[in-house]
């Protein structure tokens, strides 16, 4: 018997045993904790990261007056302060996730709504170890509630080995209610339409009966229901005595795996190599047929099905991975042409005119553009791109695109192109387990529309795609596609897995937006769609001007349809001369395209400084005077411009070329400017800019400006990421 009640004590001292090493497994992978009053400092351990509540207001507003952006962000009230301290060394690191939800509720009040209640959340300056990944509330907006929670910020501490902080402050207000008069009724209002707060009999609203809801006191008139008041809002400084609003901030983390990108995208070779035949490998062999140990670069190289996990999502555009190098840097080059523009001057009278680049006074139009206008809009370039690597811009020995040229002409750029030999690489393995298939046409890299290469293929000529896939050569002041290319630097983190529809990231890469985010803090390259019910169109951002986001529409306006650019040679300007034509495409966007857009998708649209001078071959005098005072962000403007409610796209600027498809789903289609007074630009079915007569009829794809007050509504799918499968859903 005696025997009998040990054993069943040993076994229950096993599970409490077992239960309690359960308990410190989840202590160590995973943190809850919230705070939601003032008090003394508070401290939680979990496995490597500490998390420290310091003093600080709780997050509670009762019986309180709604307190301005400015107070809320410099003063105590409403604020709570805390930390993030790892204290040991770590082996790969801890991840985090900030967030608010409800706090406890107050008897015998009511909760304001959260479309009144605004959080600001401010991170001090990174410390050593840190990477911020999102921080949703960086500027001051409503919270947004999914299952309860809301997701303010995210992060990770790694690869520390002294004690680093991370500091954090939160700040929580009442916007300032807004009170109307409404049009039919002439009462004054709050915007859920309670005319309880108005003068049954005037409509007006007092100031007692909206500071205190008490008809006792002495009412003063804080907004007269006038008909001269209609529709307009005044903003008040009270609220209701009987509200409330309470968060708390709950902290979770679990176990960081650091693994690099270079390390992810090996990983998906192997894979590839391992699930296919040689004929189907993303790697290749040297000249000699032999395993590569001259240099140890891995090109990519195939066709679209074997090469399907290189694709990274990075700054509002969607790249390619072309090469592997030992130290672990990538080359990238965009998916598609991103503008097209002549290489450089007819290299008729100078042969230096096919070299990319001679010295800082002596560059291509395709260098400025690359390195000027395109580098402008990554984001956190410093951070990503290695400008350690030079671009080999050599002359090949013959005119074969299987030669590797010399490296007698090395460049130092931030952005370039592929050169010949490196985009022979993205082919030659195909149809062969050999890699001495030449089959140009069925290359990752074709997509079917004209582009430039880095190198020229002779003393007057440059190397150029064609749309067939194969190598050509013409002459530099041709206007063939660009496809930036970059060196990514070794070491970053990639998510994602390389497919098209969930490509790599770049952690560190600006957050993807969020519902009510302004579209103008949004990068250039993201989609965004307008959509109301089964209408829907879809834009790509060019650029931000004026706090307006300039968009180009993805799709040719009026289902392909054709127009002239102005019905005599005269109406070269936009907007010349135009007017009154019933066959423009003046006429046909300010008349039609427009007001429907209007009408389907409400008034988002702004009107915007369009530039269209005539530029010849060089891009930059489409903008600028002329063209020695650098960007065309920056140069002194031409005289050749105006205010438009819509426009084109101009001769080089960011979009203004074909969009993927290929030449049968292509047509011809009219840019805003000029190439001399009597010629306009256009870019034809293969990609490249050409010139024609205004009176000739060619498609075209409309660009707009939207107002700085459009907002992210929601997005189209689960996924939230402006790219063209996830696009950004706008509007007011």
């Amino acid at each position: 018997m005696d025997k009998e009640i040990n054993t069943k004590k040993r076994t229950y001292i096993y599970i409490g045993i077992i239960i309690l090493l359960i308990i410190a497994i989840i202590g160590v992978s995973f943190a809850f904790f919230n705070y939601t009053r003032t008090g003394p400092r508070n401290t939680l351990q979990t496995g490597n990261i500490v998390f420290n509540y310091v003093d600080g207001s709780a997050l509670t507003l009762s019986n309180q007056e709604p307190i301005g952006e400015t107070e809320a962000t410099t003063g105590d009230s409403n604020k709570i302060s805390f930390s993030i301290t790892s204290h040991n060394t770590l082996p790969d690191g801890i991840k985090y996730s900030v967030y608010a939800v409800y706090g406890d509720e107050e008897t015998g009040k009511t909760r304001f709504p959260d479309s009144v209640v605004s959080l600001k959340f401010v991170p001090a300056a990174d410390g050593d170890g840190f990477t911020t990944k999102t921080n949703n509330y960086e500027t001051a907006s409503n919270l947004t509630f999914t299952n309860g929670k809301a997701l303010i910020s995210t992060g990770i501490v790694k690869d520390t080995i002294a004690e680093t902080t991370k500091n954090y402050e939160a700040y929580i207000w009442i916007d300032e209610t807004k009170v109307f008069v409404s049009s039919t009724t002439k009462r004054a209002t709050l915007p859920e339409g309670n005319p309880s707060l108005a003068d049954a009999t005037t409509g007006n609203v007092t100031a007692g009966r909206y500071i205190k809801n008490d008809n006792n006191l002495v009412n003063t008139t804080l907004y007269p229901a006038t008909t001269e008041n209609v529709n307009k809002i005044i903003y008040t400084t009270k609220e209701y005595s009987n509200s409330y609003y309470s968060i708390k901030i709950v902290v979770e983390a679990e176990d960081y795996v650091y693994v690099t990108g270079t390390d992810k995208v090996r990983a998906a070779i192997k894979a590839k190599e391992t699930a296919t035949t040689n004929q189907c490998n993303p790697t290749w062999v040297d000249d000699m047929g032999t395993e590569n140990t001259s240099d140890d670069i891995t090109y990519f190289s195939g066709t679209n099905t074997c090469v399907d996990m290189n694709y990274v999502w990075y700054s509002g555009k969607l790249w390619r991975i072309t090469a592997i190098y030992p130290d672990g840097a990538m080359k990238l080059v965009t998916e598609n042409n991103i503008t097209s523009i002549a290489f450089n001057e007819s290299s008729s009278s100078d042969a230096t005119k096919a070299n990319f680049y001679n010295s800082a006074s002596d560059t291509s139009y395709m260098y400025q553009w690359l390195n000027e206008d395109f580098y402008d809009t990554l984001y956190n370039a410093e951070e990503f791109i290695d400008t350690t690597k030079k671009w080999n811009a050599t002359m090949p020995a013959d005119t074969n695109i299987s030669t590797k040229p010399l490296e007698t002409n090395m460049v130092s750029a931030n952005v370039g192109l592929l050169n010949s030999y490196e985009y022979y690489n993205s082919y030659r393995c195909i149809g062969s387990t050999t890699c001495a298939g030449s089959i140009s046409s069925t290359s990752y890299l074709n997509i079917g529309y004209y582009w430039w290469l880095l190198n020229p293929y002779n003393s007057s000529s440059v190397w150029y795609v064609l749309n067939v896939g194969g190598g050509m050569l013409d002459n530099p002041s041709l206007a063939y596609g660009g496809r930036p290319s970059i060196y990514l630097k070794s070491g970053l983190e990639f998510t994602g897995n390389g497919t098209t529809s969930e490509p790599y990231k770049i952690v560190g890469d600006k957050d993807a937006g969020s519902v009510n985010d302004y579209v103008n803090t949004r990068l250039s390259g993201e989609y965004v769609k307008l959509k109301n019910g089964n209408n829907e169109q879809l834009f790509r951002i060019i650029d931000v001007e004026d706090n307006k986001t300039k968009i180009i529409a993805m799709d040719y306006a009026d289902n392909k349809a054709t127009r002239k650019f102005a019905t005599s040679s005269s109406g070269t300007l936009w907007g010349s001369g135009t007017t009154t034509d019933t066959d423009t495409w003046y006429t046909y966007l300010n008349n039609t395209y427009l007001p429907n857009l209007k009408t389907t998708y409400n008034e988002l649209f702004d009107s915007g400084m369009y530039y269209f001078g005539t530029s010849g071959y060089n891009y930059k005098l489409s903008v600028c005077a002329n063209t020695t005072s650098g960007n065309t962000k920056e140069c002194a403007k031409t005289t050749q411009s105006g205010t438009f409610n819509i426009g084109l796209p101009r001769y080089g600027e960011m979009f203004a070329t074909q969009q993927s498809g290929g030449t049968s789903n292509s047509i011809h289609m009219w840019l805003i400017n000029r190439f001399n007074a009597s010629l306009v630009w256009f870019v034809n079915d293969r990609g490249n800019a050409a010139l024609d007569y205004p009176t000739y009829t060619y498609g075209g794809r409309p660009t707009l400006h939207l107002k700085s007050t459009v907002k992210i509504l929601s997005c189209d799918g689960d996924i939230c990421d402006g790219t063209q499968n996830h696009p950004y859903v706008v509007g007011l």
